[in-house]
């Protein structure tokens, strides 16, 4: 199989085969065998995390036998505590836990595999230099099985959401499209349709087997058909609608500042017109501060817009934040001695991204999509860039001018913090290469 590099002309002359991303299209031995090797190794390594988390959204299973689009809520339960053994890779873990027909969709991949994430990023970066990042972020969606039709029928993505499928076999699949005006002709555009065979005939067909790239728009009406066990990994670049983009930044505000420790009982009120209590109590359950409150609605629109784009940035675009070392491996953050003598980098594009208003105490910074609040010191902001650089640093060196107004500890402790949250590697010898190659 073809080693791809994944440079500037590839993307180029991707975007012209798919005519600037309007159009779908197969392109045939993209990927190596080694990058197969390490995706399914990986897929199936996220499995182990997601389900050490007992996470079970965006997990669904289905099986012919039980009907078109059934989700057997059952077998997950079974899947969850029969995990990946270690080693093993996603094909052969289906192959012991399946032992008939299924299909397997997976959400969200990249946020329980840091390999993948870091991996795929490095793949699509000069597609997202030349194109820009989507202003929701990015995520990996794996579809798994040898299911025969896709479980949900014919259907239509989200609008905006385009999908590079990177098809890792080891069975083919057929792709069957649908110009959305020739669908609605068809069939007064249904979704979800499982009366596939009538309109075959009027199908756009695309093959692909094991190393081959796929690309569909998200105007397409599709399904699919996989007859042989087989593994797809999608990445999803989608450009929003605007109601999808407001409901996202919104509902991420929501689920930040929702103080759930205020879960008092709210009693009925007398004077219910003129009564102010229940909306003190409002304010009461969100965790945002006075100026914020009293000032501008458009400032207010603002500064929820910034977290949500600075989350995204320093995540390098992923819509998902990463999950801490702290609740993967029980890393403790006060036991910081261990960074004494080392070298740490950044992987890059992973940036840490800072806002300070040049007066408070305080200073905010947003490490693989974490929001984290410290006490304002110049030193810290130097310490910043110079990861930002993305170049090996001396712990010692980096924390030289810190330590002359506060204690090495205190150095130390804040970069424990952004090593939790996954800001940067250790290096282990001179000659570590921390930058992942295609």
């Amino acid at each position: 199989m073809k080693n791809t590099v994944f440079d500037e002309q590839w993307w180029d002359n991707f975007s012209n085969e798919n005519k600037d991303f309007t159009e779908t299209c197969v392109v045939k031995n993209v990927l190596s065998k080694e990058l197969i090797d390490l995706l399914n190794q990986e897929i199936a390594g996220s499995l182990v995390n997601r389900f050490g988390k007992k996470d079970k959204a965006g997990f669904r299973v289905f099986f012919p036998k039980e009907g078109k689009g059934m989700v057997n809520r059952e077998f997950i339960n079974f899947l969850y505590e029969n995990p990946p053994l270690e080693d093993e890779n996603i094909v052969d873990y289906c192959k012991r836990s399946f032992t008939e027909k299924f299909g397997l969709i997976v959400n969200s991949v990249e946020k329980y595999s840091d390999n993948i994430a870091v991996k795929l990023r490095n793949i699509v970066a000069p597609l997202l230099e030349k194109n820009g990042i989507p202003v929701c972020g990015m995520h990996v969606t794996v579809f798994i099985g040898n299911y025969g039709w896709t479980p949900l029928g014919i259907h239509q993505d989200d609008k905006g959401a385009n999908v590079i499928h990177f098809h890792l076999g080891p069975g083919n699949k057929t792709m069957y499209t649908w110009d959305q005006e020739k669908y609605k002709e068809l069939t007064g555009l249904k979704h979800n349709n499982h009366d596939i065979a009538p309109l075959l005939p009027h199908a756009d067909k695309h093959e692909f087997g094991e190393g081959d790239l796929f690309f569909m728009p998200w105007n397409k009406f599709h399904i699919g058909f996989s007859d042989e066990l087989s593994v797809g990994l999608t990445f999803w670049f989608v450009n929003p609608s605007k109601t999808i983009f407001l409901d996202k930044v919104i509902n991420t505000f929501f689920n930040k500042c929702l103080d759930n420790e205020k879960d008092d009982v709210i009693v009925a009120q007398k004077d219910f017109l003129n009564n102010e209590q229940p909306f003190q109590e409002l304010l009461s359950g969100l965790k945002i501060d006075d100026t914020s409150l009293n000032g501008s609605l458009q400032d207010f629109l603002k500064k929820i817009y910034n977290e949500y784009k600075f989350s995204i940035y320093s995540n390098g675009g992923w819509e998902s934040p990463t999950i801490t070392k702290e609740i993967n491996d029980g890393y403790d953050i006060d036991e910081y001695e261990h960074l004494i003598g080392k070298s740490i980098k950044i992987i890059n594009p992973f940036s840490i991204v800072y806002e300070y208003d040049g007066k408070g105490e305080e200073f905010s910074l947003y490490v693989r999509g974490i929001k984290m609040e410290m006490r304002y010191h110049p030193e810290l902001i130097s310490i910043i860039e110079k990861l930002n650089t993305f170049k090996r640093q001396d712990v010692q060196d980096l924390l030289t001018g810190l330590n002359q107004d506060w204690p090495e500890e205190i150095g130390l402790y804040f970069l424990s913090l952004i090593y939790d949250k996954n800001g940067f590697e250790i290096c282990e010898d001179q000659n570590l290469s921390i930058e992942v190659n295609n």
